[in-house]
């Protein structure tokens, strides 16, 4: 028997975040967190300008430190693609 190497995950495949959703008919199809309508792209926009994710997390209370960290990984990622 030979062993197959899984593929690796595409940007956009989600399957292996439980907190990003990406549909198109929330948001125009863009990465989400899931349960919101807060775009992936939006917490890297928060960030870039300077907000931390204590920051981030008071602006949007029903944001986790675990939701932002798995749209960073999401990110990442999508980068290296």
């Amino acid at each position: 028997m030979s062993k197959t190497t899984p593929s690796p995950k595409k940007y956009g495949d989600t399957d292996t975040f439980a907190r990003i959703v990406r549909a198109n008919s929330i948001m125009h199809g863009q990465p989400v967190i899931k349960g919101t309508r807060i775009p992936v792209s939006l917490i890297f926009d928060y960030l870039s300008d300077g907000y931390s994710v204590k920051d981030i997390l008071d602006q949007f209370s029903h944001l986790t430190p675990e939701d932002i960290s798995e749209a960073l990984r999401y990110g990442s990622i999508a980068l290296q693609q």
